[in-house]
C-alpha cells in the first residue's frame, strides 16, 4: 500500500512539472542550497526556492538567474549552444581521446626498503633475476612510441629503480633517440626513495632534465615508522639530506628543477597532519600530495595494522586542508596537488590528465605499466595486483602489437567498469563531471569491478573532498587561493 502511494505521489509530481525546457543536469542539496552540474563541466548554486522555480519553469527570461542558467547550459540548448557545450565536454575530457600518454616502466622488483604500505611485493636488493634487461627495455620503448598521443611521459619505478641504473641510462638515451623522428612531447621522471642517489647519478638526472619524485611522509617519527630501510639506516635523515643536495645542485645550475614529494597516509600518520605539512615547508616544498592507502601488496597484508575507514581519512584530510588554507591566507603558498587536479576541472573546465579521476579511467587507454619481465598491465596497480596472484589486469607482453594491447577484452572491460554513466550512484551524482573510479581497486577491495559505489571507501572520500572544495569556493578568500593554485604552474615545481 505504501509503495503504491509513493508511486502515485511521484506520478503527480511528474505531471506538475514540464521538463521539456530543461537541459541535462545533476544536483545535490548541500549546506541548505542546491548545487547543479552538467556533463560539460558547468556548475551553479541555487537557493531552494529558485531551484523549485527552475524545475517548474517559472524563472522568467528577463531574470539574471535565467541568463546565468542559460549561459551554463541548464536549459535545453539550441544548436549553437549545443556545439559550444560539446566543445567544453571535449576539453574537459581531452586525455580520454588522445591515447596512452603515461608509461610506468618498472626497472626492478628489488628494493632496499620495506615500507609498511608498499603496494608492490618487493624483493631483497641482493636477489637476482628481478631486473629489466636491455633487450626488454628496447622492446618496451618501441611499443611506447607507437602511441598516437602527442605526449609521452615515461616514469621509472620499482622496487627502487636506482638499483638498475645502467638500464635507466639506456632507456633515457634510446627514448631521446626515438623521439628525434617521432617528435613527441617527451617527459621523463623518476620515483625513488633517493637513498642510492650519488653525485654522478644526480648530475645525469639533471643534465637529462628528468623530474624527480620521492616519498616523504613528514617528520622522522612518522616517516621512519612508515618507510623502513632494510639496513637500519635513518630513512628520514637520508631523504632530508638528499632533498637538500638536489636543491643545491639545481640552484648551482641557475635554473629551475623539478623535485616533488608525496605522502602516503597510513594509520600511523593520522594524528600528525599539521606536523607533516610543517615538515614539507621546513624542507622547502611549496606543494604536497596527501594520498590515502590502497589495499595492494604489503599494505593489503598489513591493513589491520595500518589501515583505516573512510571517515578517518576524511577527518585527517579536512583538518590538513584547513591548515594549508590558513597558511595561504597568511601569505605562504602551499598547494595540495590532489585538490589542484580537481580544481582544474571545476574552475577551468580543463583536463589535467589525472588518470584516477576521469571517466573512463586511464587503465590501458591512458596509461600502461611495463614490468621488469616484459609483461604489460593496465596500470601500475594492475602489475601490483599480479604480485598478489591476481593476473586479471594483464594486457599482454613486449611481443604484443600495439593494437593487441588496446583492442582486447581487458582494456574494454576496464573502460566499461570505469565509465561513471554505467555505475549506479555515479550516473546521477553532481560530481560526475569531475570524478573517476578505479575498477582495479574496487576489485581488490570488494571482489568486483562493479561495486555499490556509494558504499566504497574511495567514493566516500571523493565526495567529501568535492563537498569541501565547493563549500570553500563560496568564500571569495578561498576561491582566490584556489585560482592562484591553478594559475601558478610554478607551484607544482620546486
Amino acid at each position: 500500500m505504501e509503495k503504491a502511494q509513493r508511486k502515485e505521489n511521484n506520478n503527480l509530481f511528474l505531471k506538475k512539472i514540464d521538463y521539456t525546457g530543461l537541459g541535462s543536469f545533476q544536483f545535490k542539496k548541500l549546506a541548505g542550497e542546491i548545487l547543479l552540474s552538467n556533463d560539460s563541466g558547468s556548475w551553479l548554486w541555487l537557493g531552494k526556492k529558485d531551484f523549485s522555480r527552475f524545475l517548474s519553469g517559472k524563472i522568467k527570461k528577463g531574470e539574471k538567474i535565467y541568463r546565468e542558467l542559460a549561459a551554463k547550459g541548464f536549459f535545453r540548448p539550441d544548436k549553437k549552444k549545443l556545439v559550444e557545450m560539446a566543445g567544453q565536454y571535449l576539453k574537459l575530457n581531452y586525455s580520454v581521446w588522445r591515447g596512452p600518454s603515461l608509461f610506468i616502466v618498472v626497472l626492478t622488483q628489488r628494493c632496499n626498503h620495506r615500507c609498511v604500505y608498499c603496494q608492490a611485493v618487493p624483493e631483497h636488493p641482493r636477489r637476482r633475476g628481478f631486473d629489466m634487461s636491455c633487450a626488454t627495455a628496447k622492446k618496451t620503448l618501441n611499443l611506447i612510441f607507437k602511441t598516437p598521443s602527442p605526449f609521452v611521459r615515461i616514469e621509472f619505478q620499482g622496487g627502487e629503480p636506482l638499483l638498475n641504473w645502467p638500464i635507466l641510462q639506456y632507456i633515457v638515451d634510446y627514448a631521446k633517440f626515438l623521439n628525434r623522428s617521432r617528435e613527441k612531447n617527451l617527459q621523463l621522471s623518476l620515483v625513488s626513495n633517493l637513498t642510492l642517489l650519488d653525485e654522478k647519478k644526480l648530475k645525469f638526472l639533471l643534465n637529462e632534465e628528468i623530474d624527480i619524485c620521492c616519498s616523504f611522509d613528514g617528520p622522522a617519527k612518522v616517516h621512519n615508522k612508515n618507510r623502513i630501510c632494510l639496513n637500519g639506516t635513518n630513512s628520514h635523515g637520508v631523504v632530508v639530506g638528499q632533498i637538500k643536495k638536489i636543491r643545491q645542485a639545481v640552484k648551482d645550475r641557475g635554473r629551475a628543477g623539478s623535485l616533488n614529494a608525496l605522502v602516503t597516509v597510513s594509520r600511523l600518520s593520522l594524528p600528525y597532519g599539521r606536523e607533516i605539512i610543517d615538515e614539507y615547508i621546513k624542507r622547502g616544498f611549496n606543494n604536497i600530495f596527501l594520498r590515502p592507502l590502497s589495499p595492494l601488496g604489503l599494505s593489503k597484508q598489513t591493513w589491520q595494522t595500518i589501515g583505516y575507514g573512510a571517515q578517518d581519512f576524511i577527518q585527517f584530510y579536512r583538518q590538513a586542508l584547513d591548515y594549508i588554507l590558513k597558511l595561504n591566507l597568511a601569505g605562504h603558498l602551499l598547494i595540495e596537488r590532489g585538490v589542484c587536479h580537481i580544481l582544474k576541472k571545476i574552475l577551468n573546465q580543463e583536463d589535467p590528465a589525472y588518470m584516477e579521476m576521469r571517466s573512463p579511467c586511464g587503465a590501458g587507454i591512458g596509461q600502461m605499466a611495463f614490468d621488469y619481465n616484459g609483461k604489460i598491465y593496465t596500470c601500475d596497480e594492475g602489475r601490483m595486483a599480479a604480485k598478489m596472484d591476481r593476473d586479471n589486469f594483464k594486457l599482454g607482453d613486449i611481443n604484443s602489437s600495439y593494437r593487441q594491447l588496446i583492442d582486447n577484452e581487458v582494456t574494454k572491460t576496464m573502460c566499461l567498469a570505469s565509465l561513471l554513466d554505467n555505475q549506479a550512484g555515479c550516473s546521477d551524482c553532481v560530481y560526475k563531471p569531475y570524478c573517476g573510479t578505479c575498477p582495479l581497486i574496487n576489485f581488490m577491495e570488494y571482489g568486483t569491478i562493479f561495486p555499490v559505489m556509494p558504499a566504497t571507501m574511495r567514493c566516500q572520500i571523493n565526495k567529501a573532498v568535492f563537498d569541501y572544495i565547493f563549500l570553500k569556493m563560496r568564500s571569495k578568500k578561498y576561491l582566490d587561493i584556489f585560482k592562484r593554485w591553478i594559475g601558478d604552474n610554478s607551484g607544482l615545481k620546486n
